[in-house]
């Protein structure tokens, strides 16, 4: 019940409890975010990123964002496969497109919208821990952020969430990656 009440909070103070705007390195996101989730990520696990973009943004909601994607990823995996997530980014005019991509259990294409509805769950509750709170979190931030997000159903296996953020004014295309992770 408190893990309910905290994601309901956190989810309802999107945008309404700003630390404000500032540049934030995703390739530092994602490495604090690793390391959150090496606990859960288990042996063989790989996590790994390129060519990630500095945005503008609130440095902890896209943290918060990339722990759900990422967390959800390791949560729905594949049973005796260890997972796989691969995090890109690409230039796409005055906006960066990034996909998060697993080998997980993946998203049927029927529930590419409900998906990212607060409570909406595809599995019963006992079945994967969870609030059904995670990627509504998600939509709220990328949106907050101006961006917009969505689900790949053209992949053959895992799941594959993409979404936008604006690219820094002025900012020229690729910026070097700095670790391809791996746990």
């Amino acid at each position: 019940m408190q893990r309910l009440i905290n994601d309901l909070l956190a989810f309802s103070r999107i945008g309404r409890l700003t630390t404000g705007f500032t540049d934030v390195d995703l390739n530092k996101v994602l490495a604090e975010v690793k390391s959150q989730l090496e606990p859960r990520a288990g042996e063989g696990a790989e996590i790994s990123w390129s060519g990630l973009p500095t945005v503008e943004g609130e440095e902890p909601l896209l943290t918060t964002l990339f722990v759900n994607l990422i967390g959800n990823s390791l949560k729905f995996r594949r049973p005796d496969v260890p997972p796989v997530v691969r995090i890109t980014a690409q230039p796409q005019g005055r906006e960066w497109h990034v996909n998060v991509r697993d080998n997980g259990i993946g998203i049927e294409a029927e529930f590419a919208d409900k998906v990212f509805v607060i409570f909406q769950r595809l599995h019963a509750r006992d079945a994967y821990e969870g609030t059904g709170i995670g990627l509504a979190i998600v939509k709220k931030i990328v949106e907050y952020h101006g961006g917009r997000v969505w689900l790949d159903v053209d992949v053959a296996e895992g799941a594959s969430i993409n979404f936008t953020l604006a690219a820094l004014p002025g900012a020229e295309a690729l910026e070097s990656a700095e670790d391809v992770g791996t746990t």
